[in-house]
């Protein structure tokens, strides 16, 4: 099969392989890793996946080696194990395979890892970690968006209180989304829309102002000419919501400023405040800590690209063997929306392992 594989550890050497074997088959995640879910696993002929800053130089042992990279999936179902109770073969599914995981290392013990295998022809996952995607969209703007889609999900809703009926979302508040044209900033922006935010405002260069407009911003912030936190751009205790996709220094103590009585100040990326405010609340998640049991908020999320309410609208294809072009790309910065990976050859033809 054709794959992007990690050759050395910590993908410190990587490269695409035309002709990569063996293939993965059934029941070697539960061999690889320790400590899964109580989950079947599922053989995937991958369709497409995408490019996410977590995916460069993952924590890779000499135990798992090569290992095929990659997170974001979207395939085609061709195997189950016998007690899989919610995926059929013939599935068009999603879910996001970065789990991080602990593997068994040379002389007892264990280390952390990542799961992977989104880079390749054929893919596995647990069954916990995928839910049958949604039927609106192409499978290239489907894989582009399991983890940022999650990651922004639970940002809002374990960590900002979106889903409570009685608390500040009741109260349509301010949502302050930092870096809005990214992956993690596209779907925050369209996620405090759907929960009911009335003022979404988003940092972003003046060439995205109408990408993130569209996407529910209602006052946007050019960041080469303004600072968020002057309080001639946001007044102090003005906003309800700070979420953080982008990690400048002092950016928490900054949040707490513009932050209300009962506000949340959310970061993906560990710039936390160095004192919190009293009666506000702050927190900092990594969302492949939490992904080996996500297929419930796929579903939800299911639910919301369907009622077009979460989609990603910017897009930019690579082919499989592209991956490094794609990182560098990234890895340059400004990218808007997400960089997709073509990983099937044909998305009709039916795969044979």
């Amino acid at each position: 099969m054709r794959a992007y594989v990690a050759l050395t550890a910590n993908a410190k050497t990587q490269g695409y392989l035309p002709s990569f074997s063996p293939p993965p088959k059934l029941g070697s995640l539960r061999k690889k890793y320790l400590g899964l879910p109580q989950s079947c696993e599922v053989l995937l002929w991958t369709l497409a996946s995408s490019i996410n800053p977590s995916d460069f130089h993952p924590a890779i042992p000499n135990e798992t080696l090569p290992q095929v990279m990659g997170s974001d999936v979207c395939g085609s179902v061709i195997a189950v194990e016998s007690h899989c109770t919610r995926l059929k073969v013939g599935d068009i599914v999603w879910g996001d395979i970065g789990a991080n995981v602990k593997v068994a290392v040379a002389g007892g013990g264990n280390t952390s890892t990542k799961e992977l295998g989104a880079f390749g022809e054929f893919s596995l996952a647990l069954e916990t970690q995928l839910s049958v995607a949604p039927k609106n969209l192409n499978v290239l703007e489907i894989a582009s968006l399991p983890k940022v889609a999650l990651t922004s999900y639970k940002a809002l809703t374990w960590y900002a209180d979106a889903l409570n009926a009685t608390g500040i979302w009741a109260k349509r508040p301010t949502v302050l989304v930092l870096g809005g044209s990214g992956g993690t900033g596209t779907t925050g922006l369209q996620l405090a829309r759907a929960f009911g935010a009335s003022e979404i405002i988003t940092t972003t260069s003046p060439r995205n102002f109408a990408y993130c407009a569209s996407n529910g911003a209602t006052k946007l912030i050019d960041y080469h000419s303004e600072n968020w936190w002057d309080d001639a751009v946001v007044p102090a205790d003005s906003v309800d919501v700070v979420y953080d996709t982008v990690g400048q220094s002092g950016t928490g103590d900054r949040a707490m400023e513009k932050l209300k009585r009962g506000g949340y100040y959310v970061t993906i990326t560990g710039q936390l405040a160095s004192r919190v405010k009293e009666g506000t609340h702050q927190a900092f998640f990594i969302n492949s800590d939490t992904n080996l049991d996500n297929y419930k908020m796929l579903e939800d999320l299911v639910k919301l690209v369907e009622a077009d309410r979460l989609r990603m609208k910017s897009l930019r294809v690579f082919d499989l063997s592209e991956v490094p072009l794609a990182f560098n790309t990234s890895q340059e910065g400004h990218v808007t929306g997400k960089l997709v990976i073509a990983v099937g050859k044909d998305a009709v033809q039916k795969p044979t392992v």
